[in-house]
Parts: structure tokens; C-alpha cells; sequence
């Protein structure tokens, strides 16, 4: 996930490094996206990151015209390394105003939880609206709230290892609070067994499928699927995900 508004942990240069070696290709929604993205000709991925997901696309479909935003530069700088196939856009999504529109419109590793209120979750969502096609759709994916996720992002059931290339040994952890519905969450990297330890802090909601469905309907949007993992098994009230495909509510007054 990448934030949408200002977070350190994708600001700093050190930490957006760190970011990109724990976001690979073999997150499961990948492949979801990457499958979606076989069909369409105009891909904007709003809050890409470091530009692992758009730089698959750009090498598996060269067909496609691609734009990858995120308002942090730290993570553009890196995705920049990565090809010159992605025009890449430093804004926030309620500033996006881009001089094209687009069949598919993506928001992956839950960057949808950034928007913190329901004011920025429509915004967000009547930005996509003003730049998708009549016949696009949008995917994007929130955590359900009823499943408190949350309550595994500690210290003990968090910690992880990976080896890299650049850094040697990585153990990341994290640590977190809820108060009124926001999860502050800190993310630790520490370099070696005793080597320096990095980290950040960031606030991410857990709006509920009625917010979200609210918020859809009023920026003239519809959910067409929505699905509970990345299997796209059907949601059920204990399903970890929210995955939604969104399109206009009427696509046939919608200028392309």
C-alpha cells in the first residue's frame, strides 16, 4: 500500500527503499490486476508506489498507455529506475487532473484505507469518476473491518525476515493502536541482528462496506462485483477483503 497523502514511511527516501523490497510480485492481488489488466488499453494506478505492479503490466502488455500517481516522490524516483514505459504523476488523488481517461483505474495493497474520513473517500472516488471511460471499470480493495486485522500488526505476530541483495538481512515488524475507528500503526526495519533500526508511523481507516457503498453511489458510481479474497470467492461478513469493481452508475451519458 502506498499513501495518498503525506506518510513518512513513503516520503523518506531510505524508507521507500525498504518499501519496495516488501512489496513484490507475490502479493495475491497481483495477479488478479495483472489479469485485468490484459483486456485494457489505458491503466492508471493511483498511489503506485514504487511501480512494481505497473512495471509488470508495462513488460507483459505493451499495448497498454500507462500512468502511475502517487504524491510521494521518494516512491516515484524508484519506480522511475524501473521503465520509461509509465508516465509517472507526483499528486494526491483529490488534486488528480489528467489530460486522458481510462478503461481500468487500480488502487492496490489497500490504498483505499488512506482516505480517513468519508469527505476524502469521495473525493478520491469523484476523481476516478471524472477519469474513467463510459464502458471502464475501477479495482481497488479495503480490509473488512469486522475481521480486526489490526489486532495481528504486533511486535510478536508481525515479524518477518527478508534477505536482499542491497541490504543483507531485513527484519520488519509493527506495532499499533486503534482510537475511534483509525489505526495508527508504526513500521520497523532493522538492518542486520543489531544493525540500525528505521522507522515510521502512518494512519489507515477501516471503513465499513456501507460507507464505502455510500460513498460509491453518491460520486454516480456502482459496484458491479465485489468479491471477499483475492480468489474472488463471494463476500461473506467474515471475509478478510472487500475487492470492488466499480462502474458508472449510467454509462451511456458519460462523455469518453
Amino acid at each position: 500500500m502506498t499513501s495518498l497523502y503525506e506518510d513518512a514511511l513513503y516520503e523518506d527516501p531510505m524508507l521507500a527503499r525498504f518499501y519496495d523490497l516488501d512489496n513484490s510480485l507475490q502479493r495475491t492481488d497481483y495477479a488478479v490486476y495483472l489479469n485485468r489488466a490484459s483486456s485494457a488499453q489505458h491503466i492508471l494506478d493511483l498511489g503506485c508506489g514504487t511501480g512494481t505492479l505497473l512495471t509488470a503490466i508495462a513488460e507483459q502488455y505493451p499495448h497498454t498507455t500507462l500512468v502511475g500517481v502517487d504524491p510521494a516522490q521518494a516512491m516515484l524516483d524508484i519506480a522511475q529506475q524501473k521503465t520509461s514505459r509509465v508516465r509517472w504523476v507526483n499528486s494526491t488523488a483529490e488534486k488528480l487532473n489528467l489530460d486522458m481517461k481510462f478503461d481500468l483505474i487500480i488502487l492496490s495493497g489497500h490504498a483505499f484505507q488512506v482516505f480517513l474520513t468519508q469527505e476524502q473517500r469521495i473525493s478520491a472516488l469523484q476523481a476516478m469518476q471524472r477519469h474513467l471511460t463510459a464502458d471502464g471499470t475501477i479495482v481497488f480493495d479495503s480490509r473488512n473491518p469486522a475481521v480486526e486485522e489490526w489486532r495481528e500488526w504486533t511486535p510478536e505476530l508481525s515479524r518477518e525476515s527478508l534477505t536482499t541483495q542491497e541490504f543483507g538481512e531485513v527484519t520488519l515488524w509493527n506495532d499499533v493502536a486503534e482510537l475511534n475507528g483509525i489505526v495508527h500503526y508504526q513500521t520497523f526495519y532493522q538492518q542486520g541482528e543489531n544493525g540500525p533500526i528505521f522507522r515510521a508511523e502512518s494512519d489507515i481507516a477501516f471503513p465499513t462496506l456501507s460507507d464505502i457503498a455510500q460513498a460509491v453511489e453518491f460520486c454516480g458510481l456502482r459496484v458491479r462485483y465485489l468479491y471477499g479474497d483475492w480468489q474472488l470467492n463471494a463476500f461473506q461478513e467474515n471475509s478478510p477483503e472487500m475487492v470492488f469493481t466499480l462502474e458508472h452508475a449510467s454509462p451511456s451519458s458519460v462523455n469518453s
